[in-house]
């Protein structure tokens, strides 16, 4: 409860929500997303096949300074984890839910019309599970995001991190929805 205590009180500081007195252009900083990740835990392992994983996912960003924005991630798997050994049995294994701390770069940007815009971003966060004995991991994403309108984005991409106990590595393909505010 300590680290989930920190967690969010981070969050908090790290969003300013005041802006420059020199801003004469309400530009909408605040983001929220919601989406799906399919996790495929430790694909490469010989002898074993992942099967899928899905989770929701909740992401609140805020754009700080220029191309960098801040964000939180709350990530809830729906299904237990699956493998398929060589011998042919379904191995389960549940994966708690998850609160992440990170920020990204907007990587390049194309603008189509006054309101609508393609862009790719990257991040880096530091997570945790939302469990008594959980440890912090790193996360990477990578995506691809398209602004609809002046208020509504989509976005699709992959994100990668030793998420569990084992140390396996954990590959998501992301994808969701948001809005501006």
């Amino acid at each position: 409860m300590k680290y989930l205590s920190l967690m969010i009180l981070s969050l908090v500081l790290l969003f300013p929500t005041t802006t420059l007195a020199e801003e004469t252009v309400e530009e909408n900083n605040w983001e929220v997303s919601f989406g799906t990740t399919q996790m495929f835990i430790g694909w490469y392992d010989k002898g074993s096949s992942p099967v899928p994983t899905a989770s929701a996912t909740l992401i609140l960003s805020r754009k700080v300074f220029g191309d960098f924005a801040l964000w939180g991630v709350f990530n809830l798997p729906l299904v237990p984890n699956k493998r398929v050994t060589e011998d042919g049995l379904l191995v389960e294994t549940q994966t708690p839910p998850t609160f992440m701390l990170g920020a990204s770069y907007e990587l390049m940007s194309y603008e189509i019309s006054k309101t609508k815009s393609l862009g790719i971003d990257a991040g880096a966060s530091v997570g945790r599970p939302l469990t008594l004995d959980g440890q912090l991991f790193p996360v990477g994403a990578f995506r691809f995001k398209i602004l609809t309108s002046q208020d509504s984005t989509m976005y699709a991409g992959v994100t990668t991190s030793p998420y569990n106990a084992e140390g396996d590595l954990v590959w998501g393909i992301i994808y969701g929805a948001g809005t501006r505010f």
